[in-house]
């Protein structure tokens, strides 16, 4: 079986170069064609000599994933479809935004948090992605864009911080490797204390985005059910000394559902648990599924009677506008596809 280099430091590179008595500086430009040129074929490495190109071709391989499918959105957002070597997928997208783009990558085969109001969550659990294959999904978005994808967060299909360890070197291949600024890089959790306090412990100059959707345990349990065994006392005081020791701002994402989590009552909890914990609140309009229990999103003049009553109280907050749900690419609309 022939060794894979992606997901692979240059260093890590440079190694598997000296089994093959290849001099160092040949794993550092092998290293800059797979992660900042985007080449996905040897051949293509044009600055080495053919045998040693025969003998990578030979000896190892540099990815195992590849694009099944793509849409564009009516936004220019782009959803890619990403194939597996086992035949799973996963879905991941290349969202636009007018300054800038970003890379929205998955970090699950699914998700086994199962939030009822996302697609990902209804759509099951089947495994962990590996660094390489998280990793993948930008070089794969990115090697067919034309602008520069600056921006990553991992908010696609699955929970971060249930694949900890993959999640995190990937994170440090996209920093190291591929050049993208810790600053600009989100990792999204439903709330796995245990994880949050453990990246604290990183002291990674990343943003952290906690899914949040209540102040209420009882409210939550139904909407995160996670909740039961991260109940939101120990949630807000792993965040609150998460944002204490680090010196980030933690973002709070909240997706309104009409009559659901949108009246007096939730606001008020909400500005009572968040006190004292330096913060962004994203209130984010649900993006409609495919479900046996019905959600619908709270009408856009109440969602911004939310925002404005938030800031008031002094917490900085936006209306996130969702891009690509046109093509079921936005927020809570990925999922496992059959048979792709």
């Amino acid at each position: 079986m022939k060794e894979l280099l992606l997901g692979k430091t240059t260093n890590e590179i440079s190694a598997q170069l000296d089994k093959l008595n290849e001099p160092a500086y040949k794993g550092k430009q092998i290293s800059k064609w797979i992660y900042q040129r985007y080449v996905r074929d040897f051949e293509k490495m044009t600055d080495i000599s053919k045998d040693l190109r025969k003998s990578l071709t030979d000896n190892f391989e540099i990815s195992n994933s590849s694009v099944a499918t793509k849409i564009e959105s009516e936004d220019g957002t782009t959803k890619y479809l990403v194939k597996l070597k086992d035949g799973n997928t996963v879905e991941c997208v290349n969202i636009f935004q007018p300054d800038h783009h970003t890379a929205c990558l998955s970090t699950q085969v699914g998700c086994n948090v199962k939030c009822p109001f996302c697609a990902t969550g209804l759509s099951g659990f089947k495994r962990n992605l590996t660094p390489d294959e998280i990793l993948d999904q930008y070089l794969l978005m990115q090697g067919q864009s034309e602008e520069r994808i600056s921006q990553v967060v991992f908010m696609g299909m699955g929970e971060p911080f249930l694949n900890y360890d993959a999640t995190l070197k990937s994170v440090h291949l996209l920093n190291k490797e591929v050049g993208i600024g810790m600053r600009h890089i989100t990792i999204s959790t439903s709330g796995i204390i245990r994880n949050i306090e453990k990246l604290m412990n990183e002291k990674l100059q990343l943003n952290l985005a906690v899914s949040l959707h209540s102040a209420d345990d009882e409210l939550r349990d139904r909407l995160v059910p996670i909740n039961k065994n991260n109940p939101l006392s120990e949630l807000f005081y792993a965040c609150r000394k998460y944002a204490d020791v680090t010196k980030r701002r933690i973002t709070f994402e909240y997706v309104m559902l009409k009559d659901i989590n949108d009246r007096r009552e939730d606001l008020e909890k909400l500005i009572t648990r968040l006190k004292g914990i330096h913060c962004h609140i994203n209130l984010i309009p649900h993006n409609p599924i495919y479900s046996a229990e019905k959600f619908e999103a709270t009408p856009m003049n109440k969602i911004k009677e939310f925002q404005r009553v938030l800031s008031d109280a002094g917490y900085p907050t936006t209306l996130r506008v969702s891009r690509g749900s046109s093509t079921d690419a936005a927020c809570g609309q990925l999922s496992v596809i059959q048979g792709g």
